[in-house]
């Protein structure tokens, strides 16, 4: 696995195309000057409380659970997606680690919305060496997920009192959009294979230590997609609530709740 700097790796196209899809951009690396949270620090359950407590009042959520549910979502938007896209799309690590990550207040200025946006600070990349890819795959889904992400979660979820699986499945609509567009936009056949197998990979077939977890936590949600083949996914729906109902006149557009049942 090569490491480099990323200002070195990441062409200016890629980083435009970052930015427009995912709110990534060398900007990030700026140290925000209005309020923020250390990534780490939402491991600790007083800071967490604290935060989450002060993000609620920001988005008019009305209890811990859902202010946990969607800042799980939120968090999953701005550190997961580029990273995976990344990886599938330019064949680029992006090392985005939990101890180099900071959810920093939005500008009112330049944003409407409440919701945090990712600073980091200086980040490298990594690029697979010949014939190795999968198992750089497993290092970057590894740092990802079982080194980052599942920690938040699991502070999350104990602070908010909300099960893992709606925390994970927050993520998992946050990764089959990346999937299903890349399969309709991509010209090339073989990064074309590669959305493909790598959805197959992340969504069924990764082993559960990849995740720190006791099972791959996207594998249950996936069943009832044919085969599990990425360009079906269009069809997905949740099976957890994320409780977005409980804070917005709106449901989710992937919402599990019938129809006829939503007041």
């Amino acid at each position: 696995m090569e490491l480099h700097n990323m200002a070195e790796v990441l062409t200016q196209l890629e980083w435009e195309e970052l930015g427009d899809r995912f709110n990534f951009t060398p900007e990030g690396m700026v140290q925000p000057t209005t309020s923020f949270i250390f990534s780490t620090d939402l491991l600790d359950r007083e800071k967490c409380e604290t935060y989450l407590d002060r993000f609620a009042s920001e988005i008019g959520s009305p209890s811990r659970r859902v202010t946990a549910s969607m800042l799980a979502k939120r968090y999953a938007f701005l550190t997961v997606t580029p990273v995976l896209y990344a990886m599938t799309a330019y064949n680029k690590g992006l090392q985005l680690t939990l101890e180099n990550c900071q959810l920093a207040a939005p500008h009112e200025d330049v944003s409407k919305s409440k919701f945090p946006n990712l600073s980091f600070e200086e980040l490298s990349v990594t690029e697979p060496e010949a014939g190795k890819r999968k198992e750089w795959r497993d290092q970057v889904v590894s740092q990802l997920f079982e080194s980052h992400l599942s920690r938040v979660f699991r502070s999350l979820s104990t602070v908010g009192r909300v099960p893992m699986a709606i925390l994970w499945e927050n993520a998992l609509v946050r990764i089959i959009p990346i999937y299903e567009e890349g399969l309709e936009e991509e010209q090339d056949p073989s990064v074309m294979l590669r959305f493909h197998d790598d959805f197959q990979f992340i969504s069924q077939t990764a082993p559960a230590s990849l995740f720190g977890e006791r099972r791959n936590p996207f594998e249950r949600f996936m069943r009832a997609v044919n085969a599990g083949a990425a360009d079906n996914t269009a069809a997905y729906t949740r099976q957890t609530c994320c409780f977005y109902y409980e804070m917005s006149p709106e449901y989710c557009r992937a919402c599990p709740k019938p129809i006829d049942c939503r007041p």
